[in-house]
């Protein structure tokens, strides 16, 4: 297998929102030609960087998470809460005492893009630590 283009990328990215997305629409948003677009497609399902085709449910069944934060040393809350609330899967932030500085609960579409939530959170300036806190399951909320 070859490596991963910036357009294999973008294919990849495109077919994750939506697996159903046109070949001509997919072409559209690579700028390439439909047929270009479907040998790509095909090299990526043969070398097995596509395993598969699935279903994906709505946002009622988004994966959760807590992100533990712990702040790099001379940076607090008000540092990096700005850089939090641009965040859309942010759903709350809560400041904490003990070795955890901030709790941050969050929603992604799925393990990957929480990963990359992750890291992204990771590499916030005045942000020294994240622990990741997966949300199994739900037993009571009262807000």
């Amino acid at each position: 297998m070859k490596t991963l283009d910036a357009t294999d990328r973008k294919l990849i990215s495109l077919l994750q929102d939506n697996a159903r997305l046109p070949t001509a629409t997919l072409a559209k948003a690579v700028d390439l030609s439909r047929s270009a677009v479907q040998e790509r497609i095909q090299r990526l399902e043969r070398s097995g960087v596509i395993a598969q085709y699935t279903l994906r449910l709505g946002k009622g069944d988004q994966l959760q998470a807590w992100l533990l934060l712990r702040h790099a040393e001379g940076f607090s809350c008000d540092d990096v809460m700005p850089l939090l609330q641009s965040l859309p899967q942010v759903r709350l932030c809560q400041s904490v005492a003990g070795d955890t500085d901030l709790m941050v609960l969050v929603e992604a579409a799925g393990s990957g893009e929480l990963s990359d939530l992750r890291e992204r959170i990771a590499a916030f300036k005045g942000v020294d630590d994240v622990t990741t806190v997966p949300v199994l399951r739900t037993l009571v909320d009262r807000r």
